[in-house]
Formats: structure tokens, C-alpha cells, sequence
């Protein structure tokens, strides 16, 4: 007859594996479990990386420092960064000189109003450009304001600051006659309407009426806004053509600070 096997009694304790034996075939059994794998099981298998931050070890690129060779190539390429910017802006200055000293030898010349002659249009002490006369696209016409050299007969102060050329506006054009009557201007016998730039308390002469004048060809009869103070053709006659420095374009200073006006 078979023996039974005893069951454990109380107190007692069943019986157990060896050490040995029992890891020998758990070892023996993972290793059969893997070789059993196909390449494509191993290879979907999601692989583990190592926690390092058990170990108090932070890996992270974007934190660790750069190396001193990193920091020395990234310091060489913010100056030449640097370099390349100041050069860019070295060569627009360069430019901008280059061309503002063109336009004033060729196209535009800064003046500077003498004196009140002009007002209100114009007030002492004002910076204007005036486009030269060579540039001009088409005559001079009435109404503009212009610059001309200071004539050589005059019987008037130029001014304050005893400048050389002269601002006026334009009355009357080459071969017209002109004359005041009542204060009131008449060109080739007709009443001028002009814009408004006079102080009109003052109408368009003041208290220095214009004798009947013809005026010669290529001159043009030149007069100041300021009616009841100015030196002008009425002084010193019709200026000629030649003497015309060029046209006033805009204002560009008032007091000393910026401002733009463009006529």
C-alpha cells in the first residue's frame, strides 16, 4: 500500500525548498521565457531607462551649465554679432552724411529768416530749406516765397543780423506793371486778390504805397508779409532773375525746436 505523506501536526513546520534549488529553476525558467521571444516581441518590448534621480542625479541638458569650450563659442559669436551690427550701422550713418551733403551742395540749402519782415509767415530766427534755382522745375511764380543775394543798392537794413541774401514773396512777374492805390495792388490794371499771408488790419500795402512801375524782364517784384515793415521792391526795386538763391519749400526749425511747415 502507498504510504500516506504525515500532515503537520501542531507546532510543526511543512516542509520547504532548498535555496538552491528553488532560484536554479526560477533562473532557468526566465532564461527559457526569453529565448522563446520572436526578434519583434524583444523588440516592441518598451525599453527601461535608469531613474539616475534615484541616485540624486539630474540629467536634463537645457539645465546642466555649458561647458567652458560651449561658453567660449557662444562669447565669440555675440561678438561678432556685435561687430557685424556696428558695422551695418557705421555704414548707414556713412550714407546718411554722404547724402545730406549732396542735397545741400546740389539740391537744398538750409537759411536761416533775418528778421520779421516776413511775419507771420515767416518769424525771425526760423529754418527753412529752399530748393536752389538751378533745380527749379518750371519759372518762378507769384506767390512763392523766395531767396535772392542782397542787393548792392539798398536803402534799408537788411535785417538784424545784416545777412546777405534776403526771403521775400513774389508780387509781380517780368514785363507787368504794378502799382498801389487806396492800399490796395493792381497788376496790368486789375486788383490783386492774394491768399491771406498779410496781416489784413494793414491791407495789402500798409502805409507805403507802390508808384506805377513796369517791371524790366527777368525781374520780379518782391515784397515782405509783414506790409508796415519791410524793405523790399519798394525800397530797392525789382530784383533781377539772377540773384535768386532759390525757392522756400518748407520751414523746418521754430525757436529752436523742430517744426514742419510745407508751403
Amino acid at each position: 500500500m502507498p504510504t500516506s505523506r504525515p500532515s503537520a501536526g501542531k507546532g510543526e513546520q511543512p516542509p520547504q525548498w532548498t535555496g538552491g534549488t528553488l532560484d536554479a529553476s526560477v533562473a532557468k525558467f526566465e532564461r527559457g521565457n526569453h529565448d522563446l521571444e520572436t526578434p519583434a516581441v524583444a523588440k516592441s518590448r518598451p525599453r527601461q531607462s535608469a531613474d539616475y534621480r534615484m541616485r540624486g542625479l539630474e540629467l536634463d541638458a537645457q539645465n546642466l551649465p555649458p561647458t567652458p569650450a560651449g561658453r567660449r563659442r557662444r562669447d565669440s559669436s555675440d561678438r561678432r554679432r556685435r561687430r557685424r551690427l556696428l558695422a551695418k550701422w557705421g555704414v548707414v550713418l556713412t550714407v546718411a552724411t554722404l547724402v545730406a551733403v549732396l542735397l545741400r551742395v546740389t539740391v537744398v540749402q538750409p537759411f536761416s529768416v533775418p528778421s520779421t519782415a516776413m511775419a507771420p509767415t515767416l518769424q525771425a530766427g526760423d529754418r527753412v530749406l529752399v530748393v536752389k534755382s538751378s533745380l527749379l522745375t518750371g519759372p518762378v511764380e507769384r506767390g512763392e516765397i523766395i531767396v535772392f543775394r542782397h542787393p548792392e543798392t539798398i536803402s534799408c537794413p537788411a535785417g538784424s543780423s545784416g545777412a546777405e541774401d534776403l526771403v521775400k514773396r513774389v508780387i509781380g512777374l517780368p514785363g507787368e506793371t504794378i502799382r498801389s492805390v487806396g492800399g490796395s495792388i493792381y497788376i496790368n490794371g486789375r486788383q490783386l486778390h492774394e491768399a491771406g499771408w498779410y496781416d489784413p488790419r494793414f491791407r495789402q500795402v500798409g502805409s507805403r504805397q507802390i508808384p506805377r512801375t513796369t517791371i524790366p524782364p527777368g525781374h520780379f517784384f518782391v515784397m515782405g508779409d509783414n506790409r508796415v515793415n519791410s524793405c523790399d521792391s519798394r525800397s530797392f526795386g525789382a530784383v533781377a532773375g539772377s540773384t535768386i538763391v532759390g525757392k522756400v519749400v518748407s520751414i523746418v526749425s521754430r525757436h529752436g525746436h523742430p517744426y514742419l511747415h510745407i508751403f
